[in-house]
């Protein structure tokens, strides 16, 4: 780029004293609290509306799911002890946990996994579409589930261990009158306002209680990053995502900073089609997109070293990352421009695109001027941030910046690349893809991580997007907890965080 702009980021720090502190406590009798703070609002109890991220946090005290998750992300026995695939891989039989009753009493057996999953099926917000390929959920017998689906899922076990897999009682599925599950905490009304503070107190009857070693969970949902930040300092929250801008000052001031590679940036391109825009249904257009970038100026002036510059889709140490293509469109706008005139664009053309300086100021920056260095004019429409997500996948808008998670390939596939994906609002059809996609699905072991890879592969080759870099979630703790992330997702459990020493 000819120049970098950054966003000034204005932080108002409360003064930070050891008094008036009160997010984990430990003492010889275990009376233990932990406060989390969460950005996101709460999209409601029922799971059918569940969404994901850190949104998890809100469903985990009171739902417990089939399988748990480990930090790598491997699952592993929970109210699932055992679990196996028929041949063919369309039917998953689970046997489960004896002697488990949700906090109404009922108990929890394969006639009420099979409503929840069934009912939680049946939304339309991202721990639904997790759940896409199971047809029928069929009662084995009390302790038995099978799972039928309509083609082999690759990563349904491991989504069982999220929100798509968390089981509520069949008496309120809805839960209209708050949620009602089996998991190691219940929601404390009393203590509770909506939109604002969610508490949690122990379930006594939980049947693994040393899982969770807090007698009491409080989420704060605070959306500003900077009071976030100020409710960290001041001892009022235990655990709270930060930003790369303040990751310093809270390691200054005495807490803990961790970060782990989360999502990947970038520009993201909609309508691959032309649709709307002729320009973008021709590949050399897209590549030109890609050399329009400095991802090394992005990582180092703009994210702070908080991410790894990249232009493939994978993330490292996932199935499908592959080394060679880390770096395989270079910085390079006068070739940009060389191969916009190519595809008939010499004097590049005009584009519609969100502003989303409310949440990416300095990206939006960017983001602009790199294109309009190219050639490429764009006309910048101001959308509330409450409209952004749903204007992006109805394809209102033709590309932007964004990120998205793609650590785990079939996940990855599922919410963007398939006809029906939720982040894929063309609703395109590449034939050779999805022969691709057909191919990786019904493969095993080896062949299917080589069919992984040559989705990846295909999809830096035509240029689907414009990836910068693979973002880390970077979060701040008191050093009076001890935290372990999971990887692939920004959330880290509850279940992962215990009193430090």
């Amino acid at each position: 780029m000819r120049r970098m702009v950054m966003a000034g980021v204005a932080l108002t720090l409360v003064a930070v004293s050891a008094c008036g502190r009160s997010g984990a406590t430990a003492s010889a009798t275990g009376d233990d609290t932990l406060t989390l703070s969460i950005g996101n609002a709460h999209t409601g109890w029922d799971l059918a509306s569940a969404a994901l991220g850190d949104n998890i946090q809100y469903y985990e005290p009171v739902f417990d799911s089939l399988v748990r998750l480990d930090p790598e992300a491997r699952p592993h026995p929970n109210l699932a002890t055992s679990w196996s695939y028929d041949r063919d891989r369309t039917a998953l039989t689970m046997k489960l946990r004896k002697d488990v009753r949700f906090t109404d009493g009922t108990p929890l057996d394969a006639t009420a996994v099979r409503k929840s999953l069934l009912h939680t099926k049946e939304g339309t917000n991202e721990a639904a579409g997790k759940l896409r390929a199971i047809d029928s959920v069929e009662v084995v017998n009390p302790r038995t589930v099978a799972l039928h689906l309509s083609a082999p899922d690759p990563q349904l076990v491991a989504n069982l261990g999220d929100p798509s897999g968390m089981i509520a009682s069949p008496r309120d599925l809805t839960a209209k009158g708050g949620p009602v599950g089996s998991g190691p905490y219940v929601l404390d009304k009393a203590a509770t306002t909506n939109g604002s503070t969610y508490a949690f107190t122990r379930n006594p009857d939980y049947w693994n209680p040393k899982a969770y070693p807090f007698d009491k969970i409080v989420i704060k949902n605070i959306s500003d990053p900077t009071a976030r930040l100020n409710a960290l300092l001041s001892g009022q929250v235990d655990w709270a995502r930060i930003t790369p801008q303040t990751a310093r000052y809270a390691k200054g001031h005495g807490l803990e900073v961790r970060a782990h590679a989360d999502s990947v940036e970038g520009l993201y391109i909609w309508d691959r089609t032309g649709r709307t825009v002729p320009a973008l249904g021709k590949v050399k257009v897209r590549q030109a997109l890609n050399h329009a970038f400095d991802r090394k100026t992005i990582v180092e002036k703009l994210n702070l070293g908080y991410a790894t510059a990249t232009s493939q889709s994978a993330t490292a140490g996932s199935t499908w990352y592959e080394k060679s293509l880390e770096s395989n469109y270079a910085y390079d706008p006068a070739k940009a421009r060389k191969l916009l005139a190519e595809a008939g664009y010499r004097h590049g053309f005009t584009v519609t695109m969100p502003d989303v300086s409310s949440v990416a100021p300095g990206q939006q920056v960017v983001m602009t001027q790199a294109l309009e260095d190219i050639g490429i004019k764009v006309k910048v429409d101001k959308i509330p941030f409450t409209r952004l997500f749903t204007a992006l996948q109805s394809g209102e808008y033709p590309m932007s910046w964004f990120k998205l998670q793609s650590g785990q390939p079939w996940d990855f596939i599922q919410s963007e690349l398939t006809k029906g994906a939720a982040w894929n609002p063309a609703k395109d059809f590449d034939p050779k893809l999805n022969l691709m996609i057909d191919k990786a699905q019904k493969a095993r072991g080896g062949a299917q991580t080589a069919a992984f890879r040559e989705i990846n592969s295909y999809l830096q080759d035509n240029a689907f997007n414009a990836p910068w870099d693979v973002l880390d979630a970077v979060q701040g703790n008191s050093k009076r907890i001890k935290v372990t992330p999971r990887a692939f997702v920004s959330a880290v459990p509850i279940a992962n965080m215990v009193p430090a020493g």
